[in-house]
């Protein structure tokens, strides 16, 4: 008995003494295996700017990004993201976007796609597709490797939308507003960007309401895109507004729908300043009302409600937004709007500025929707 309490003992030491080797070896690995993990990122983020010299890390609404600089003037930006493929991991992506707006370089920094299949969207003849292009939409896929293309493409739409509104802004011209009701009677076609190519509609508008909303054509992915092929128009016509949600999962098919009807009735449309909408809102009825603003990640869903001519609550339905970098946002861009009672004056919190935006443009849509 006392020799197998002494061989446990024993055991017991080993295990110990090892346990306390391998953390020794992993605190001292642990930072030069971390460095190098940034400093492979650092390499990346160089590749996908042609021109760059140097580049700055950078960091907004919780994203991690890098400024591409030759001398003190901004060449243009790269941002890794993920998008989920086939494989059982993510596909991580570094994406380059130049100062016009337009892909520079992608590549993939990691993947657990089906070799031999899915693997290609690593090789050069699908990456190279993607330079000079501003809609990673029309890019072809790869046949056989649908779900796997789909996924590049969708995240580097993300990348671009994102670095395009740092390092491409362009000019902000004011929202072209729609009012179903002022549209004649009549059929219109439109047509959207899906994500795999144009989506075309048919809108039929008949005494001031949306009576029918049809996807005529379109190249998106069967049974991925179903949902959002005949929800976004059904969705339309039951609310009767085109400002709709995105249907999860297939976020840019619904986007190419959305963008199609928007399309058919633009001749109808109004271009309004921010400054706009709504014009005066100490005129509109009490009630409830609700809208959705652009947020980092997707739609913010907001439901404001009015009593004697003021704004008494707002309320956030839905959104995307990262938790904890946003709930700053969520909770103080509310507030200001109801404690300023306007809309025009109220500060975004910083680093979460997209999500406070989207705030803020969800509040507009939901009480310009009211007039």
């Amino acid at each position: 008995m006392k020799q197998v309490v002494k061989l446990g003992l024993t055991l017991a030491l080993i295990c110990a003494v090892a346990g306390m080797g391998l953390a020794a070896v992993y605190a001292t690995t642990k930072p030069i295996i971390d460095k190098r993990a940034e400093e492979d990122l650092l390499n990346a983020a160089m590749e996908v700017i042609p021109g760059a010299s140097a580049v700055e890390q950078q960091e907004l609404d919780g994203a991690r990004y890098w400024l591409g600089k030759k001398g003190s003037q901004v060449v243009g930006a790269a941002m890794q993201v993920e998008a989920q493929g086939y494989g059982s991991e993510p596909v991580e992506i570094m994406v380059g976007v130049d100062t016009d707006g337009t892909i520079t370089e992608v590549k993939i920094v990691s993947m657990s796609e089906t070799p031999g299949i899915g693997t290609r969207v690593k090789d050069e003849a699908f990456l190279s597709r993607f330079r000079g292009t501003a809609n990673p939409a029309e890019v072809d896929g790869i046949s056989g490797a649908t779900v796997s293309s789909g996924a590049v493409k969708g995240g580097v739409s993300k990348a671009l939308s994102f670095l395009s509104s740092i390092v491409a802004p362009g000019e902000p011209d004011g929202e072209v507003v729609i009012e179903i009701a002022a549209v004649p009677d009549g059929a219109y076609e439109g047509t959207g960007k899906g994500l795999f190519g144009p989506i075309k509609v048919s809108v039929t508008v008949k005494d001031g309401k949306l009576a029918e909303v049809k996807v005529l054509e379109h190249r998106e992915t069967a049974g991925i895109s179903d949902p959002a092929i005949s929800g976004i128009p059904k969705a339309m016509v039951d609310k009767q507004t085109l400002d709709v949600d995105a249907i999860a999962g297939a976020t840019f098919t619904s986007e190419g729908v959305i963008e199609a009807v928007k399309d058919a009735l633009k001749a109808f449309g109004v271009r309004q300043g921010a400054g706009d909408r709504p014009k005066d809102i100490t005129e509109l009825p009490d009630g409830e009302y609700e809208g959705t603003g652009n947020g980092l990640f997707g739609p913010i869903k907001v439901s404001v409600t009015m009593e004697g001519g003021k704004i008494t609550d707002i309320k956030i339905l839905e959104h995307r937004e990262t938790a904890g970098i946003s709930d700053p946002a969520f909770r103080y861009v509310p507030e200001d709007i109801i404690e300023k009672q306007s809309l025009d004056e109220v500060d975004t919190v910083a680093g979460a500025t997209f999500t406070s935006e989207g705030i803020i443009e969800a509040v507009k849509n939901a009480l310009q929707g009211s007039e």
